[in-house]
């Protein structure tokens, strides 16, 4: 194939190797040659595939003709889609809104209803679908995106090949693949797992002789290896970071416009803000640039999500609101440490804020402590404890595998939950009793303080019982904006893995296991 002749620059006849011209006829366009030997082009007659010496390969005329893979052709013919063979005659009786070409002996196609198919050579379709999108097949699997936008790989018969899903994927080459998850780009092996050592980057591509080029999330470009381990830093243009330093000196543009569309009801509701029409329009333009009303007003999927899902709604309100007034005082809050504990003073005398930050913390753990129960290594003759548990997702997600679930929290936050089968209690966690437990659990509590009061609350735990902490561990480039965000809200911070393991020696606790979930650790504790 590569020695076939290509298109002429002006894109009206072929040219051999050499640049001269293979034939004296003019077309008004051509394609590249394919094997067979065949090329599309077209002229007043229609659409068609000639041989190299320019002739017809075939007397049919389409609308249009696309070069041939796999011994198969894509072409239009009256609105509709289909393929042929190198005589001109389809492959198949159906027709299709579009079509690919086949590839391994698998096509993509597209139906009247806007969803996705892969068929045979004989136009039949593989099992799995509809899909919203589908791919190209290359090493034998190709990529499908389903009705609720995820990705997953699948096999020639359209059964998935691993139980991964992903919010981006390409296909293997070489035995790995491109997969974006929540965190970001890295490469999978064909069992849908991680081979970045948890890394994740901006941009990745495909492995080039064993290694890749890569843009972290910081910016910079890297050559990584297919364990991770940076070879090379490759040289990124000023100007790319000028046109990054701009993005970030305006980026609280966007949260804020989206507030500000909530509380005037662009994602439906009673308007909480009163404003004119004229102010609504410009709102409205602001919407649209965000991609969350369309040219009519209505909303697009991005905006329908706001509408529909309180939960989004109620982040947007959580991070513009109580937490973003701690980043307005910012100067104010590194110079007077008494200011930052403003943050638990200030909900423990707004009922309406308080919800709010309970409902966006609950909503976060639903998310995130989903199926962890069996990392926990609890036995049903445990009694469980949850310290500054919120509205009680965790222990919810335990279950009644345990003996029995207490939550214990601000009475601001208990007055927040209604439980039959969690007893809860009504604490300050830092002077009132502690309940009695097998088990206590800490998650997500300790980055609210330093290091002192976190001693001063692990030695209130029983050291007759078993101590869970789950996390975040404080890596380079990673949690540092999470960490100034704590300490400016209420005076705490993201901690290393050093860090973590002396506070807690400090406070006669040792380290007995450890796991990862969710990109938090969990750390087993025992009395040293």
């Amino acid at each position: 194939m590569a020695n076939l002749p290509r298109p002429s620059d002006c894109g009206t006849f072929h040219i051999s190797s050499e640049g001269e011209g293979i034939y004296t006829m003019r077309f008004d366009w051509v394609l590249p040659f394919h094997e067979p030997s065949l090329a599309p082009v077209g002229d007043d007659t229609g659409a068609y595939h000639i041989h190299l010496d320019g002739k017809p390969a075939y007397e049919q005329r389409f609308d249009r003709t696309f070069g041939f893979y796999g011994g198969f052709a894509a072409v239009i013919f009256e609105g509709t889609w289909f393929h042929i063979t190198a005589d001109g005659k389809r492959a198949y009786p159906k027709s299709w809104n579009w079509c690919g070409n086949f590839q391994q002996n698998r096509c993509t196609v597209r139906t009247a209803d806007g969803h996705y198919h892969h068929i045979r050579p004989d136009g039949s379709m593989l099992n799995g679908g509809p899909h919203s999108y589908a791919g190209d097949f290359r090493e034998g699997s190709g990529v499908v995106r389903g009705m609720d936008g995820m990705c997953w790989h699948i096999d020639k018969e359209g059964a998935p090949i691993h139980d991964s899903k992903f919010l981006d994927l390409d296909v293997f080459h070489k035995g790995f693949a491109r997969a974006r998850d929540r965190r970001g780009w890295h490469h999978i092996d064909r069992a849908g797992k991680d081979i970045s050592e948890g890394k994740r980057y901006a941009e990745l591509e495909p492995f080039y002789n064993g290694q890749a080029l890569a843009r972290s999330l910081t910016g910079e470009y890297v050559v990584i290896n297919e364990f991770g381990e940076i070879k090379n830093r490759p040289l990124r243009p000023d100007t790319d970071i000028e046109v990054e330093f701009q993005r970030i000196a305006v980026s609280y543009w966007k949260p804020i416009a989206i507030r500000l569309g909530i509380l005037a009801g662009l994602a439906g509701g009673h308007p909480e803000l009163e404003i004119t029409s004229e102010d609504k329009m410009v709102l409205q333009q602001a919407w649209m640039e965000l991609g969350l009303l369309g040219v009519q007003m209505d909303l697009t999927q991005s905006g329908e999500l706001l509408a529909q899902d309180e939960r989004w709604r109620d982040r947007f309100l959580y991070w513009t609101g109580p937490q973003f007034k701690a980043w307005v005082e910012a100067e104010n809050r590194l110079m007077h440490v008494e200011k930052r504990s403003e943050f638990f003073i200030e909900q423990s005398k707004d009922p309406k804020m308080a919800n709010l930050i309970h409902r966006v913390l609950d909503s976060y753990a639903n998310d995130d402590w989903r199926g962890i129960s069996s990392e926990l290594q609890l036995s049903p003759s445990d009694v469980v404890v949850d310290i500054g548990g919120g509205k009680g997702a965790l222990l919810e997600e335990i279950g009644d595998s345990v003996s029995a679930r207490v939550l214990v929290d601000l009475p601001e936050v208990i007055d927040l939950v209604n439980f039959t089968e969690i007893e809860t209690v009504s604490a300050d966690i830092f002077s009132d009793e502690i309940p009695t437990g097998d088990v206590y659990l800490m998650s997500r509590i300790l980055h609210d303080w330093g290091d002192s009061k976190c001693i001063e609350l692990l030695y209130r735990i029983p050291k007759t019982a078993r101590l869970i902490i789950i996390d975040r561990i404080a890596e380079p480039e990673k949690h540092g904006l999470l960490s100034l965000n704590m300490l400016l809200l209420t005076g705490g911070r993201e901690r290393t893995h050093s860090e973590w393991m002396a506070i807690f020696s400090e406070a006669g606790w040792s380290l007995t296991a450890q796991s990862t979930w969710a990109s938090h650790a969990i750390m087993h504790l025992e009395a040293c």
